[in-house]
């Protein structure tokens, strides 16, 4: 570069600190011959002189110029201002997402270093724009919000997106808005825009237009359309006035949305060409494709097929050179990179505290082992304590475990005399059927050999029949023999489709047949009252057979012993039933015993307590059976009467 550019860019340079920083000339010469030297001089007029240009080429010459500089003389600041100048240029020319995170972040990395508050603020409100841009939100919010509590706290002024010092705060409650638009969060988006305005944040005098952009923005989205079309039109002036001319782009890429919603086609596409045809509306890349494809959809309503499908195609144009695969993962990269730097900083603190917390543990080492030594008794002694309690709980829960399974067994015990007589009956008609088949089958030999096929046919259809009933039986007796299976074997703890009528029935004939085996002058009245409109349960059917039959044996045995008490006149009855009620089943089972005593009628659902005598009963059916109804989703419900009877209802969900 020419001494002369050097020289004008120091003069530009000079011009622009004292108009930024309000000094008088005295103040901005001391502060001028307060720089360290003349090459740090250098590289901050090259960064000046790389934003006043409009071509890229030239921006990025004159950063790299000063990006050498700043290298070569350990220039820390001017080095980390190059960085950001560089992802300014990739923001205002290229839209190079990539490598304007990249930049902004070893931008960051050194204003952090040398705790520049100012160049830290600004560098994240960059990089909250450039995460919005690859649609990461979440990246986008956290560096905004991080930039107006920096803003707050210290009253931070910058240049952000122009080239006068402004305060930071106002502008990071306007882009948190923007981002909250893209998210489609409007509320929240209104809120912090609002915030912003009233900060009445000034630009060349004027007040600042790009909130009032954002304000009809989010009217536009709400649906008040002519509300948002007169905050638009009262945008443009001020941004004229605040000399931000690319910020009209956005203005009227609005007003085309707002025509577009209102069906007024030709504004649509007058307001969308305004932005189209403009000289640079590649600076605004997203409201530049809103536009083109407002354009295109705007012709498709007019019916005008050759712009439709032009403007259709130069949007898809636009977009693939703006958003590319490659870009998205170089982007994805660089925030990898990002988080190892950061995780390496959290090493070398993380190693700080270690040396530091290694002296503390040092000087505590002989209190420690001193305490130590005085608990180690203590915890001696209640180790032993400890293993103790456990060995008695783990006998607890062996002992527990044998009672359920003895619960179990002598459950399966009662039934089965029941299963062998429900056996006996299919077996006989096998027997009695298979005698009969060979006697049958002689007989058809002798018609056969006699030449009467007529009568041999006869006699076959007969053996078919007789057969066909063997096989009847044969099948009932081998479901008798699984559903006693399924009864002792452990439950699987999977609930199934169950007909809950056929299993109530078949446990109340099996524990009947089983007490009459054991006791032949054993005699009751069974009633059943089974509702059809039930249908099949999801229900684990070995558990819930247990609860039933549980509460029959009871039923039995309570008619039983009142039928001692009262050898004449008492007839002993047992009912079991189901009805469906609403989304839930009842099955009640009900007997006419003597009932309940009110005493202890509180306790009969706690484990071991029983009122049988010594021997004939564990305590645990009732217990087990509330167990298995709670895990079922359901509750069991007991009503009795002394001298009149006891009802046990079980309550299971549809």
């Amino acid at each position: 570069m020419t001494k002369s550019k050097i020289a004008i860019a120091l003069c530009l340079f000079i011009i622009n600190t004292i108009a930024a920083q309000n000094q008088s000339i005295a103040d901005s010469l001391k502060t001028i011959i307060n720089l360290q030297k003349q090459d740090t001089i250098q590289v901050n007029a090259l960064v000046y002189l790389s934003r006043q240009q409009t071509q890229v080429d030239s921006a990025f010459k004159y950063v790299q110029q000063g990006l050498l500089l700043a290298k070569k003389i350990n220039y820390r600041k001017g080095e980390a201002d190059c960085y950001f100048q560089i992802a300014s240029i990739n923001s205002n020319f290229l839209n190079d997402y990539s490598t304007r995170i990249q930049n902004l972040v070893d931008a960051l990395k050194i204003y952090g270093d040398i705790n520049y508050t100012t160049g830290v603020a600004e560098t994240l409100l960059h990089l909250q724009g450039a995460y919005r841009g690859i649609g990461d939100y979440k990246n986008a919010l956290m560096h905004a919000f991080a930039v107006h509590q920096i803003a707050e706290s210290n009253n931070v002024t910058g240049r952000a997106f122009t080239f006068e010092h402004h305060r930071l705060s106002p502008l990071a409650l306007a882009e948190i808005a923007e981002t909250y638009i893209q998210m489609n969060q409007l509320d929240s988006a209104e809120f912090y825009i609002q915030k912003s305005i009233n900060q009445n944040e000034l630009f060349k005098g004027s007040k600042w237009n790009f909130p009032i952009y954002m304000l009809g923005t989010i009217q536009n989205l709400k649906g008040d359309y002519k509300l948002a079309l007169a905050t638009f039109r009262s945008a443009i002036p001020l941004a004229i006035q605040n000399e931000q001319f690319h910020d009209t782009l956005q203005i009227y890429s609005g007003m085309s949305t707002v025509f577009k919603n209102t069906k007024e086609l030709d504004s649509v596409i007058y307001y969308a060409k305004m932005v189209n045809e403009s000289s640079d509306p590649k600076r605004e890349t997203h409201y530049w494709l809103n536009s083109i494809n407002n354009i295109a959809q705007a012709y498709k309503l007019k019916g005008n097929i050759d712009s439709t499908l032009k403007y259709t195609e130069y949007f898809h144009h636009v977009q693939d050179s703006i958003f590319s695969r490659d870009k998205d993962r170089a982007v994805l990269n660089i925030g990898f990179k990002e988080k190892l730097r950061q995780q390496e900083m959290i090493s070398q603190q993380a190693k700080f505290k270690s040396r530091l917390q290694l002296y503390v543990f040092i000087a505590g080492l002989l209190v420690l082992l001193l305490i130590i030594g005085i608990l180690w008794h203590n915890n001696l002694e209640k180790q032993k304590a400890k293993s103790k309690i456990e060995n008695a709980y783990s006998e607890l829960k062996n002992t527990q475990s044998l009672l359920i399974q003895s619960e179990k067994m002598a459950s399966l015990g009662e039934l089965t005399a029941g299963i062998a007589h429900e056996i006996q009956n299919p077996l006989n008609f096998v027997n009695n059927f298979s005698e009969v088949s060979n006697e049958l089958i002689d007989e058809m030999n002798e018609e056969l050999q006699k030449g009467d096929l007529e009568e041999a046919k006869t006699i076959a259809g007969d053996i078919k029949q007789n057969l066909e009933k063997i096989n009847h039986h044969g099948k009932r007796a081998d479901d008798i023999v699984k559903g006693m299976l399924q009864h002792s074997r452990s439950s699987s703890g999977v609930k199934e489709p169950t007909d809950i009528n056929a299993l109530a029935d078949e446990y109340l004939r099996l524990a009947y047949h089983g007490l009459r085996a054991k006791d032949k002058s054993f005699n009751v009245t069974m009633k059943t009252d089974f509702d059809k409109a039930i249908g099949k349960i999801n229900i684990i059917p070995q558990d819930m057979g247990r609860v039933i039959l549980n509460l029959i044996t009871n039923a039995f045995y309570a008619v039983s012993e009142t039928k001692k008490q009262q050898p004449n006149g008492f007839d002993p009855t047992v009912s079991v039933s189901t009805i469906k009620n609403g989304e839930r089943v009842l099955i009640s089972v009900k007997d006419n015993g003597n009932g309940i005593p009110k005493k202890v009628l509180d306790k009969i659902f706690q484990p071991f307590f029983t009122t049988k005598p010594t021997g004939q009963g564990t305590g645990l059916g009732l217990s087990l059976s509330y167990d298995i109804v709670k895990a079922h989703g359901g509750d069991l419900k007991v009503e009795t009467n002394e001298n009149e009877g006891t009802e046990f209802t079980i309550i299971l969900p549809a």
